[in-house]
């Protein structure tokens, strides 16, 4: 099964900026890719994240949505297959949308590759937001299962520990795909 999780970063502090934007270039990278935004210097990219947002006043907005996919070895067998998929995941978001891509491979029991995917929120366009959402997150994970053609979980944010007792839990729903016509 394919991961989509999904996370918003609303008031970062210009550390956590920093960390961002290095993040998708870290020890565990094999590509970066960048649309609207230098993908070989960080400096450069939060610059221009920040100056889109700027121009339309959306500066103390949620700067971008994280799409997090992990993909089985099954549906990419090597980097270039991963990056192919996640290049046609991100296709509407990359025509409004400045994006940062950091493609990593990790080892785990399922899975070699996966994405941090960091899109803007504010549309280069016309400065409208693009809110992580139902209506935008559910057709993001159809989409991802429909590309992949297995079965995606989609998880927005992270289970946490609020007390001994008390857990709140990350939303979870599994999207099965629609069958390709081909």
């Amino acid at each position: 099964m394919e991961i989509l999780k999904i996370f918003t970063y609303t008031g970062c502090s210009e550390d956590y900026w920093d960390h961002i934007m290095s993040y998708p270039s870290n020890e565990n990278s094999v590509a970066v890719k960048g649309y609207g935004v230098d993908d070989s210097n960080p400096e450069n990219a939060k610059r221009q994240f920040k100056t889109i947002a700027q121009y339309y006043g959306n500066e103390r907005k949620n700067p971008f949505n994280q799409y997090i996919i992990s993909l089985t070895r099954e549906t990419a067998p090597d980097a270039e297959t991963a990056m192919a998929i996640n290049d046609k995941f991100l296709a509407p978001l990359k025509e409004e949308h400045q994006v940062l891509v950091g493609e990593h491979q990790k080892h785990t029991e399922s899975s070699d590759y996966h994405f941090h995917n960091y899109v803007a929120t504010t549309n280069f366009n016309n400065g409208k937001m693009l809110y992580a959402d139902n209506k935008t997150n559910f057709p993001l994970a159809q989409r991802l299962a429909d590309i992949t053609q297995q079965e995606v979980l989609l998880q927005i944010g992270e289970d946490i520990q609020i007390d001994a007792n008390n857990v709140k839990k990350a939303y979870r729903k599994v999207f099965k795909p629609h069958k390709n016509k081909e």
